[in-house]
């Protein structure tokens, strides 16, 4: 019988895959496949792409691979590029869980980084020690992005708007908004070009041994938490619910609207410290570049993830091993910048494609 059923979100109009029980083996070829499938297509096509640039695939491939594995420094490169697609990825996953489709992760990354930025280097605060500015710009950062990501819940609630298209309209605003501050708000008055402020000793110390700022053990941290959260507690139940039956949940006395907000609010809080978390450990300043796109990113990772804590945090190390691999094969192969670009998106083609069709073969089969 089949595995599957085809469920709509209430909120957004776009079918989503649900498995059901046919068997852990079974289930786990049908988690695992599409993903790993979609990697090897994306990599054969990028390999046909490299061909055409007249160079070797194999040899680029194998480049990429000791860009991470064998060049000083490649893993911890490695997982500071996947701190922030962690952060996101997790919150992503909860709210995709959900079905509620938000895409504007990036707006509340920017935001959270732009609050924690405009309160570390605040006069007055700004002389704090370390150990406090630091987790406090981490909740200030995780308010920042929750507030601007609620926005989103509650025009979905109170007018039924499209929680994909107003969050990514908000993403917008909020690049314009950071384009502002780092002009006016809080541009350093030292820089001949639109810069922040230096966050000073809010920047987060290096851990020993691992080579990469305290975020990534945060990040880290984090993905068991979530974890728990998801599978033992009586909210990870509530948030499976409000995607595939909304009615049993105002059955069981709370309301969907409610869920779509603290859902949502998860995702904000998420990128909003992923924010914080890009500009205390890697730039220490917000200029004209910060939004390099981490918050779309982590869609393909939450995807590639299927939506659980472990497949977020591996996507995450996988899709920035690719990025950090191939920015080193560049400087040894005539290639185009944006080839790995072409990679990600192939990969989270193949996967929606490869869903669909898994989903149109067992639905023959149940008829």
């Amino acid at each position: 019988m089949s595995t599957l059923t085809l469920e709509e979100n209430p909120l957004e109009p776009e079918p989503t895959l649900v498995a059901t029980g046919r068997g852990p083996l079974w289930r786990a070829l049908l988690v695992g496949g599409v993903p790993v499938l979609a990697v090897l297509f994306a990599l054969a096509v990028g390999a046909v792409l490299i061909a055409r640039e007249g160079e070797n695939p194999f040899a680029v491939y194998a480049d990429v691979v000791r860009g991470v594995f064998v060049a000083k420094r490649g893993l911890s490169s490695t997982a500071i590029a996947a701190t922030p697609l962690i952060f996101i990825g997790l919150g992503l996953a909860i709210a995709y869980r959900a079905r509620l489709f938000t895409i504007g992760a990036e707006g509340q990354f920017v935001l959270g980084a732009v609050a924690a930025v405009a309160f570390a280097t605040a006069s007055g605060i700004r002389d704090l020690p370390g150990w406090l500015l630091v987790p406090a710009c981490i909740v200030i950062a995780a308010v920042a992005g929750l507030l601007w990501s609620a926005i989103s819940a509650v025009l979905a609630n109170r007018f039924n708007t499209s929680i994909v298209i107003s969050s990514l309209l908000l993403t917008y605003v909020a690049a314009a908004i950071m384009q502002w501050v780092i002009r006016v708000g809080i541009k350093d008055p030292k820089s001949f070009v639109p810069a922040s402020r230096v966050i000073g000793v809010a920047a987060l110390p290096t851990v020993p041994v691992l080579h990469v700022h305290l975020g990534f053990v945060l990040a880290v941290a984090l993905v068991p938490f979530a974890w728990v959260v998801m599978a033992r507690t009586r909210f990870g139940f509530r948030v499976d619910v409000i995607g595939h039956n909304p009615i049993a949940l105002r059955a069981n006395e709370v309301r969907p609207a409610r869920m779509v907000l603290i859902v949502l609010g998860i995702v904000g809080a998420c990128s909003g410290i992923a924010g914080y978390v890009e500009v205390a450990g890697v730039t220490n300043r917000i200029n004209g570049e910060f939004s390099v796109g981490y918050g779309f990113t982590a869609i393909i990772v939450a995807l590639l993830g299927r939506l659980h804590p472990v497949g977020v945090l591996a996507a995450a190390l996988a899709l920035s091993g690719l990025m950090i691999g191939f920015d080193a094969a560049e400087r040894q192969h005539h290639l185009p910048s944006t080839l790995v670009g072409v990679v990600q998106a192939l990969i989270i083609i193949v996967i929606v494609v490869g869903d669909a069709i898994v989903a149109k073969v067992t639905a023959g089969e149940r008829g």
